[in-house]
């Protein structure tokens, strides 16, 4: 019966360390995301709270079984609490959206974390019967498996360092201009508007997708820096300070983009000022800095940088800026030195700051002026930022689902307005990764959707009470459902041609 029953508690136990390995891994491996994440589920998701009243339950009365020797109960309770550990966090599904990456990185975080619950298990066993032991281990495994990262991490950066030093070299070899591109919002977009409008002017290489990091960064110039690249535009985001600072140590930037400061990640950061400096770093080692100076703190740091050369970016400036930029109904307007340089269309995506902050870079390079208009026009942005499109149903569709953040949203939803004359909704779980002022943003978009007579429709647990709470303030309502799949549903059966759709943002399922 013993080896029946620690059989059962190991598997449930496995079920649940492949969930919070997905944390784990969607969380970029930082240290601490499973407890954290395992205590957001308890707080969100009421389930989870009855979850762990069992559980305590299960486990108080298979000690006291254990020590009178009533060992049929101690199984019992052991099985108990393991069927709470093999569901837990209900309902993040095992493999999940998106799906567990089995890398290589994984896989030693994998060997690292069973060896650890064996450790605990052992330990556990000392006290109290096997069976019981695994079950306790299981309930232990958030705790587990961030405990396992933070073991892994110097192994990780210690086998970084030989691609990384590759990087190095090759990059030394090809000896591009680099320019680095970061932001709290915008370096995708931004980096890839430099790259349209470098085009036909210089061999271009830009960092696929959101290759942001060390490990990004080196793969791109490894697999993709050819000998004849004249341009490397590099995006650099970071978790922590003194992440940009690292990699401006060996991809020195020529010209350097902050494209915008605001809350993004200020739970691992803690303030703005210590945001501003984070991507400050990016300075050090220019010698041209573009900047977006309607942003009060880059606007400072214009002032304060000691860059030789300070591009300013913003929407007007009385002569002050190097490039301005005007949002009209359905296009936005460049400017520089008095003077047109082009138009490009809303609807496909772009925003202001952006593409102001892509020409100065591209001008800082030496593109001339006259020769952007014709780019500015054929801009796009990346897929799933803002984007519109009427669907086969005669529905226009913003798609913003990717990294929403204060301003963009804000953005979407008068793109929205512009754009649609029918009955406008918009779609949203809110927003993440704000630290303390996730709640008044949240609470903020609500708002700003009702006044602009939009139909908000919240989806997940995760912002539910902030968007709803932000909705009652602006003397409106929020429609709630469950997950995207039921979202669409509801409102396929209430949109019309003519109508709008924004679906702003989308969090993977490791989010109540």
């Amino acid at each position: 019966m013993t080896i029946a029953v620690v059989g059962v508690c190991t598997v449930a136990a496995v079920s649940a360390l492949l969930r919070w390995l997905r944390v784990c891994q969607r969380e970029h491996y930082i240290a601490g995301s499973c407890v954290k994440f395992s205590g957001r589920w308890i707080r969100v998701r009421q389930p989870n709270a009855g979850l762990v009243a069992i559980a305590s339950a299960a486990l108080g009365v298979g000690l006291w079984a254990q020590v009178g020797g009533r060992t049929s109960t101690a199984a019992v309770s052991a099985l108990l609490l393991a069927g709470c550990v093999a569901v837990f966090p209900w309902p993040m599904g095992l493999l999940g959206r998106p799906r567990l990456r089995f890398t290589a990185r994984l896989m030693r975080l994998s060997m690292i974390s069973m060896f650890g619950f064996a450790v605990v298990a052992a330990l556990c066993a000392l006290l109290v019967g096997p069976g019981l032991a695994v079950a306790v281990a299981g309930v232990l495994l958030p705790a587990v498996v961030d405990t396992a990262a933070a073991i892994a991490a110097p192994i990780e950066q210690r086998l970084l360092l030989t691609f990384r030093r590759r990087a190095q070299a090759r990059l030394s070899e090809v000896s591009p201009t680099v320019i680095a591109v970061t932001g709290s919002w915008g370096k995708t977009s931004t980096k890839q508007h430099i790259r349209d409008l470098l085009a036909g002017d210089a061999v271009v290489v830009a960092s696929p997708a959101s290759y942001n990091n060390a490990a990004g960064l080196s793969r791109t110039i490894n697999d993709h820096l050819p000998g004849s690249a004249e341009v490397l535009i590099a995006e650099m985001g970071m978790y922590k300070p003194g992440e940009i600072r690292d990699l401006c140590s060996w991809i020195r930037p020529h010209i350097a983009v902050i494209t915008s400061i605001g809350p993004m990640h200020l739970e691992r950061v803690g303030s703005i000022e210590g945001i501003v400096a984070a991507k400050a770093e990016v300075l050090q080692r220019a010698n041209t800095a573009v900047l977006w100076v309607e942003d009060p703190h880059l606007a400072a740091l214009a002032e304060s940088c000691g860059v030789a050369r300070v591009w300013r970016v913003g929407h007007s400036g009385g002569g002050r800026l190097d490039v301005e930029v005007e949002v009209l109904d359905d296009e936005i307007v460049v400017r520089s030195g008095g003077a047109e340089v082009g138009r490009c269309p809303t609807s496909s995506g772009v925003h202001a700051g952006n593409v102001g902050c892509a020409v100065a870079a591209a001008v800082a390079y030496g593109v001339p002026l006259q020769r952007l208009g014709a780019k500015l026009a054929t801009l796009q942005g990346p897929e799933h930022r803002s984007r519109a499109q009427i669907g086969p149903e005669g529905i226009l569709v913003i798609d913003d689902t990717f990294n929403s953040n204060p301003a963009g949203a804000m953005a979407a939803l008068g793109a929205l307005g512009r754009l649609v004359d029918g009955q406008r909704m918009v779609v949203t779980p809110g927003m993440v990764e704000l630290g303390s002022q996730q709640d008044r943003a949240n609470a903020d978009l609500a708002a700003a959707v009702v006044r602009s007579e939009a139909t908000l429709v919240v989806v997940g647990w995760t912002n539910r009470r902030a968007l709803r709470e932000g909705a009652r303030q602006a003397g409106g309502t929020a429609v709630t459902a469950r997950d995207r799949r039921k979202a669409r549903q509801w409102i396929r059966e209430r949109l019309h041609p003519g109508d709008g759709v924004l679906w702003e943002n989308d969090l993977p399922d490791h989010y109540p």
